[in-house]
């Protein structure tokens, strides 16, 4: 803020909504990351002034990936959003188009999935995880997240951790 705060004033609306968007996706994240195993994610929202968002983090005690995978995670969130569709790579270190997008270097062991985000059938942002181990059945896995994207925000708050979100 630029001044103190003077008499109450009516809450903005827009602010309002783009606040619960920023924590309902940052709790998105947390919980696929937890439920899923994950070592670190990403997820990108479209706020109520019309502007996309970004965050990313990653579990204590994993390994933490996130910036060297950033460019692979944004590909996945982009190429989700286009398609309006989850995608997976199930194995990074096999994965040529992981390679290309890290310009050439080695991925790092593990596996990037990422799924729309939606409530009442509109897509809303998209979230990718980073696991640490390769994925033996990338199509269940996708399944699992694609229905914790969608589930209703009030259910994942009842079940949230203290601490993530």
């Amino acid at each position: 803020m630029d001044s103190l705060p003077g008499p109450a004033q009516p809450p903005d609306v827009a602010v309002q909504t783009s606040h619960v968007r920023e924590m309902a996706a940052n709790l998105l994240l947390g919980r696929a990351l937890q439920v899923l195993q994950a070592a670190g994610g990403m997820v990108v929202y479209w706020d109520a002034e019309g502007r996309w968002n970004k965050d990313s983090f990653s579990l204590p005690g994993r390994p933490d990936r996130v910036e060297q995978l950033t460019p692979v995670l944004e590909a996945l969130l982009e190429w989700t959003l286009y398609t309006e569709k989850p995608v997976a790579i199930d194995d990074l270190r096999r994965s040529r188009w992981a390679r290309h997008l890290l310009h050439g270097e080695d991925p790092p062991a593990g596996a990037a999935v990422a799924t729309p985000m939606a409530q009442r059938g509109a897509i809303w942002g998209a979230v990718a995880v980073y696991s640490a181990e390769p994925v033996a059945d990338p199509i269940g896995l996708l399944g699992q997240f694609a229905e914790l994207a969608t589930e209703p925000l009030s259910s994942l708050a009842a079940g949230r951790p203290e601490g993530v979100g």
